[in-house]
Parts: structure tokens; sequence; C-alpha cells
């Protein structure tokens, strides 16, 4: 028995190699590296932290005692003084501060999550046709990546609630205030916590493969994603037994893809750290001589800068290969598995013409008229003996005449 995810593997890696390498395309590869990096290929953090030093005015009646004004004249400053600016920086409290960080954040992450949502549509359609036009499939999808974006939030605002409901029971444990320790109890939660967490990250993991798996559906149906959504469950209850398959292959193509990236990576991030480090100590023994110990690292920070972007953007195109199979895989698995999707790929071969000869455009002929020439050969054939016989009754007639 033939299992659809098992079959898709080989599609997948002919697909691929047609088309990355069949030809290869620089700009290509440049263009799904930008996408691959927006659905999530390679994660990135955005944020850090610092310590600030806040300064009162008690910082200036204590340090700034006075001003010197001409010579020999000393005017201080009086211990009440009142500073308009200093008392606006001072009725900024650092909880404004954080809650003003804590939503700028959330609105980039909701921007990200949103540009996320469309380039999941333009990854699809840039493989399934072979073409990648960045501009024209972001405006073409922004509707349904926006429609995705709510779906996502929905779901993880479900996921959020369900969490809170499996930890309820343990908070009035945890406000209780008692000096006894109870161990079985300990463990008893600890079990109950990581079983909540896991089935969560299950059922997060069921629904975003349908949700994958309905984003082609989307496309290719016309159609919306909870509709797409509802057809990938209905024909799961049909053939679970297949996506199961899949789901295995999946897991097992994810863990070789995860150690292969792993090995390159760092092969790739070794060398080219040797390689910069060579560089930037030769550069930073070539300024030393010329430049002073401070404008010497003002100089270095950018070559430095350029060399982290480098390594970043070489890492993003050696993971396009990785990231380009997984999706072919899954397409191939879905023209497969759902037998209307009709995934119009670029590799699909034309249909074959129906029963009958073409004559020209627009014209076939019908079964009876394919033989109609090997027909006429035939009378021809049988209506010679005729003409002979008529012939030759003709000819001794006119012997008779002239003899007579």
């Amino acid at each position: 028995m033939s299992w659809y995810g098992i079959d898709a593997v080989d599609r997948a890696f002919s697909r691929t190699r047609k088309a990355l390498f069949e030809p290869f395309d620089f700009w290509k590869w440049a263009k799904l590296a930008v996408i691959i990096f927006f659905v999530g290929g390679i994660g990135a953090n955005y944020g850090g932290s610092g310590s600030n030093y806040r300064m009162g005015s008690e910082d200036f009646t204590n340090n700034i005692v006075s001003i010197e004004q001409g010579p020999g004249r000393i005017i201080s400053l009086p211990s009440g003084i009142s500073w308009p600016g200093l008392n606006h920086v001072q009725s900024i409290t650092p909880l404004a501060i954080i809650a003003a960080v804590i939503v700028f954040l959330l609105i980039l992450a909701l921007v990200f999550s949103y540009i996320s949502s469309v380039m999941e549509f333009v990854f699809v359609e840039a493989l399934v046709k072979n073409e990648v036009l960045f501009w024209a499939y972001s405006k073409k999808f922004m509707g349904k990546g926006f429609n995705l974006l709510l779906i996502r939030l929905a779901l993880a605002l479900i996921i959020l609630v369900l969490f809170a409901l499996a930890l309820l029971p343990f908070i009035p444990i945890i406000l209780k205030e008692s000096s006894d320790f109870s161990f079985p109890l300990l463990m008893g939660g600890l079990f109950w916590f990581f079983a909540a967490v896991i089935l969560l990250i299950l059922i997060g993991a069921v629904v975003n493969s349908f949700l994958s798996l309905a984003i082609p559906l989307a496309i290719y149906r016309e159609t919306g994603i909870l509709s797409a959504f509802r057809m990938v469950y209905r024909n799961f209850r049909k053939s679970w037994q297949e996506v199961l398959v899949y789901w295995f292959i999946r897991f097992l193509l994810g863990i070789g893809i995860g150690i292969l990236a792993l090995i390159l990576f760092g092969m790739l991030i070794l060398g080219l750290a040797i390689v910069f480090l060579i560089i930037d100590v030769i550069l930073y023994f070539l300024f030393s001589t010329f430049l002073s110990e401070p404008l010497l690292w003002i100089l270095l920070v950018p070559f430095v800068v350029v060399e982290l972007l480098l390594i970043f953007g070489t890492l993003l195109l050696l993971s396009v290969p990785l990231a380009v199979f997984l999706k072919y895989h899954l397409l191939s698995f879905l023209e497969a598995w759902f037998a209307d999707v009709d995934i119009p790929f670029f590799d699909k071969l034309p249909a074959e013409p129906e029963t009958g000869f073409k004559t020209g455009p627009g014209t076939e002929l019908s079964e009876s008229e394919q033989y109609a020439p090997e027909n006429r050969v035939l009378e021809q054939d049988t209506s010679e003996p005729d003409r002979s016989e008529s012939g030759g009754s003709g000819d001794s007639k006119l012997i008779k005449d002239h003899d007579f």
C-alpha cells in the first residue's frame, strides 16, 4: 500500500531541484529568503535591556553648589530652586515607560505577524508557479493574510484561556499561607502543569497543520480560510490514517533537516567567523598605527556590523532549499490527498486529449471518421471489377457493330 506522505517526498525533491537549480537564479533565492524570514523560517528576537541613572533635584543642589560669574563673584543657588524641565522628567514614572515599551513591542509584533500571515500565501503561490513576484503576490493576498492573522490571534487566545483554566485548581493552594511542605502535592502539581503544557502544544500543532493545509485550498478553491479549514477537517475524518502517516513523515523530516541545518550552519558560522576574525585583526593593527584607540574602535564597529549581516544573509540563503523542500512536501501531499484541490503546479503535465485525432485547432474527428480513408480504399477496390466488366461489354459491342 502506498501512502501519500511517503510518495510526496520524491515529488518534493524533484520540484525543489527544478525550482532552485534548473537554472540557478540568485535573485530568486534572495526573494525566497526574505519570504522565508517573514514566514518564520529563522527566528528573530527584538528587544534589549539596560540600566538608566535617574537624576533628582538633590543631585543638582548637592553637586552644583555655585556658579562663578565675573572675577571674584560667586552666586550660590538656593536649595529649593524649581526646574520645570526636571519636574517634567520626574513626572514620568518607570511604570509608564515600561507600559509604553510593552505597547510598542505589541504593535511591532502585530505588524510582523500580519506580514508573516501574508507571506504564507505568497510563499505557496511562488512555489506553485515557480515565479517569485513579491509585491504582486503581497497585494493579492493582503485580505486573506489579515483573515489568517485574526484566526491565529483567536486560537492563541483560546489556548491561553485553556492554559489558565488548567492552572485554576492550583491557585488556592498557591495563595494559601502554610508552613507545611507537601512533596506529593508538589510532584502532582508539576505533573499536571507539564501534562497541560504538552497537551496544549499538541493541540496547537494539529490546528497549525490543518491551517497550513488550508492555505493552498483557500487560494486555489477561491474560498475563505475558515471554509478551507472545514474542508481539511472533513477530509481528515474520511482518511485520517493518511494524515497520521503524513505527520509522522513530517516529524522524521524535521529531525533530519534540523540535524543537517545544525551541521551546515555550524560549519558556515565557524568558517566565516575565522575569516572575519583574521580580517578584523589585520584592520586593527593597520588602523592602530595611524589612529587613536577611541577612533579606532569607531571605525571597526561598522566592519563588524557588516560581517554580522553577511553571516545572517548567508544563513538565510542556505535555509532556502530546506524550507522550500518542506513546503513542496506539504503541497505534494495535499495534491494527492485532497482530490479536488487542483493545484496548478509549474511541472504539471498537460491533460491528454480525448479519443480522436485533431486535424486542426478546434476540430476533432469522430470515431467513424477516423477510418473513413480505409473505407474509401475498400470501396474503390470493390468497384474496380464492376468497372472492368462494364468496360468489357462496351468493347464487345463496338466490335460487333464494326463487324456488322
